[in-house]
């Protein structure tokens, strides 16, 4: 037995025995520590390294596991002529690489000529003989197969850590029903397999209400790959040249669509490996599906909610609500389930003129705010649908613009009678399903608040003297016993028109009532909020102004002796009787009445013309 081949025969008995060792397969690393003592007892070699083939290229055994710094790697294919491997140029580009003590190396492949690693060191007196004998190759022969074993061996242990890891994932996604915690679940997992990589996150905007960690697709302005990636579910990725990056997309997707796009921004050579990719893939094929079934066990119960919220709107304005009372009930409803930054509620009147609610924000009384409503009444008169945008500054060209409007009509046997306004600051603020829940709200909104207009109308009617516009008698009654019982003070006033009959029969009876028009309209503008008015019969109009001091309600009802005959056609002059009470001096309707047309009597007795108030002790003229 040759020196040579003692030495081949040691070697194979120390690899033998790292073959048994279980722990010195488990990684390359391992596997070189146990290795480069070989070398030097046989070789008396003491620097060598070794390179693991990844991804195209040598990496270099010590680091490699940071695959994203590519700086010390070593190409393959470039060096190769035919079949031969060009010893000069690949011990010089080692060198170049700052392992200045290279003069000779070892080229592992396998049996399809395929590189598995690659050994550099300094070659010694023991090393250039036995490298020179036969059995150098079969030491080549030796620890490719070697090599072989450990590199199954570690993609196995990756794959099996690979699987763990995506089992925890997986686990995670199953074990909740929150779209954050499993968007922050993707992120995380991706974070940990790509450390040195920017992770993040594009969703659509359906996905709006889980975006507080992360950012909406720009349809318009976002990455052509990346759009490619939403729009296909396909994996891709491009070299970002204006960002010096590489940029992966992996679709997240389920049954019914994609939710968005895992982003990976690495280093503009990195290689994105099979095992690598597979495993993205599974991760955010896992989080689609974990979070379509989130996403559609929030959007059950916001259909339940939804459905309870139009019940329960349609319910409360179905019952015996005054149309001030459902227009306030209806912006409730809406600030709550919309939470829009203004509202507005519009009405035309019959002039088709429209009219901004009061209950409306006041940004809605500034110019600023008319824009909004011009926009959106011209919109809608035109015959168009309901006004839905989410990029409204483009259209109004202003600063500090609300970019998300819904502007939704108010109809009544197909004529449009109103419409309310929503407006937001944010863009994509109020989401499509939002838009048509709010439709199906006005819808359902817009017939309970033709009734209460007509209701109110007919209760005007009832309440109302057709002629004059002032309220009937029995209307006014029922306030005056409510506020002798309820208030500290108040004055009751009685008007009769004085020789009325002279003017029917003068100027006729059309023009009777002209008169009595005249005169409720003068009333109405003087009594204002002050108090109510009511034609008490024939040419008597009755005035009660609770809360009122008895010299106020003197100064009144002589202002209006004064007045009437000035805004009247024929001029007409009227007699007034007054009487005040207070909670001190306690009276009943029955007795104000009866003193306040005593007085009434004796204005149109002792001349016409005036106000004759009524006291206790006396009755004073004016």
């Amino acid at each position: 037995m040759t020196d040579h081949q003692l030495t081949m025969y040691k070697i194979k008995s120390d690899l033998m025995d790292l073959w048994a060792e279980d722990t010195a397969l488990q990684s390359y690393e391992r596997w070189f520590e146990v290795l480069k003592p070989i070398l030097k007892n046989h070789f008396c070699i003491v620097e060598a390294d070794f390179f693991v083939y990844v991804n195209n290229v040598f990496m270099p055994l010590r680091g490699h596991k940071a695959v994203y710094k590519r700086e010390n790697v070593i190409t393959f294919d470039a060096l190769k002529t035919g079949e031969e491997v060009n010893r000069a140029s690949l011990i010089s580009q080692v060198r170049e690489k700052g392992y200045d003590y290279t003069d000779d190396f070892l080229l592992f492949q396998n049996l399809n000529s395929e590189p598995l690693g690659l050994l550099i060191l300094k070659s010694t007196v023991e090393w250039g003989a036995f490298s020179a004998s036969p059995y150098s190759y079969e030491l080549e022969k030796v620890v490719c197969h070697l090599i072989d074993r450990v590199r199954k061996i570690v993609f196995l242990m990756k794959e099996e850590k690979s699987s763990r890891h995506l089992f925890g994932v997986t686990e995670l996604f199953n074990s909740t029903m929150q779209s954050n915690v499993i968007l922050d679940g993707v992120v995380s997992a991706i974070s940990r397999t790509f450390p040195t990589s920017d992770v993040g996150l594009l969703l659509s905007h359906d996905q709006k209400v889980v975006t507080h960690n992360y950012k909406l697709i720009d349809y318009i302005n976002e990455r052509p790959s990346t759009m490619n990636t939403f729009l296909s579910g396909e994996m891709t990725n491009e070299v970002m040249s204006d960002l010096s990056c590489k940029l992966i997309n992996a679709p997240i997707k389920g049954r019914q669509g994609v939710y968005g796009v895992l982003q990976i921004k690495a280093p503009v050579d990195f290689v994105f490996s099979s095992t690598q990719k597979n495993f993205v893939g599974r991760v955010v094929n896992a989080a689609g599906s974990a979070l379509e079934k989130a996403i559609l066990h929030d959007q059950s119960h916001r259909v339940i909610e939804d459905l309870q919220l139009v019940n329960e709107t349609s319910r409360k304005l179905n019952s015996n609500m005054k149309f001030g009372e459902m227009t306030e009930f209806l912006k409730r409803q809406l600030q709550k389930a919309f939470r829009p930054t203004e509202i507005a509620f519009v009405f035309y009147d019959e002039k088709d003129s429209y009219d901004i609610s009061q209950l409306s924000t006041d940004f809605f009384g500034t110019e600023s705010g008319k824009k909004y409503i011009g926009f959106a009444s011209k919109h809608l008169r035109s015959g168009k649908e309901a006004l839905f945008n989410a990029n409204f500054s483009s259209i109004m060209n202003e600063s500090n613009c609300y970019d998300s409007i819904i502007a939704i009509p108010i109809m009544n046997q197909e004529i449009l009678t109103g419409f309310v306004v929503l407006l937001h600051k944010e863009q994509y603020f109020f989401s499509f399903d939002s838009f048509k829940l709010m439709q199906s709200l006005i819808g359902h909104s817009s017939l309970a608040l033709a009734n209460s207009v007509l209701r109110d109308q007919l209760q005007d009617l009832v309440d109302k003297d057709h002629l004059t516009k002032l309220y009937t008698r029995s209307y006014v009654d029922n306030i005056i016993e409510k506020s002798i019982a309820d208030d500290e003070m108040g004055v009751f006033i009685l008007l009769d028109v004085d020789d009325f009959k002279h003017v029917n029969d003068t100027y006729g009876h059309v023009a009777g009532d002209d008169v009595l028009k005249q005169i409720a309209s003068s009333i109405l503008s003087e009594v204002s909020s002050k108090g109510i008015a009511a034609r008490w019969g024939g040419e008597e109009i009755a005035i009660f102004l609770p809360l009122t001091e008895f010299q106020e309600g003197a100064l009144f009802a002589e202002r209006l002796v004064q007045l009437i005959p000035t805004t009247t056609e024929p001029s007409v002059t009227v007699s007034i009787g007054m009487h005040n009470w207070t909670s001190k001096g306690y009276s009943t309707y029955k007795e104000l009445f009866q003193k306040t047309d005593k007085a009434l009597y004796t204005a149109k007795n002792n001349g016409k013309n005036q106000a004759v108030i009524h006291k206790e002790t006396r009755l004073a003229f004016f």
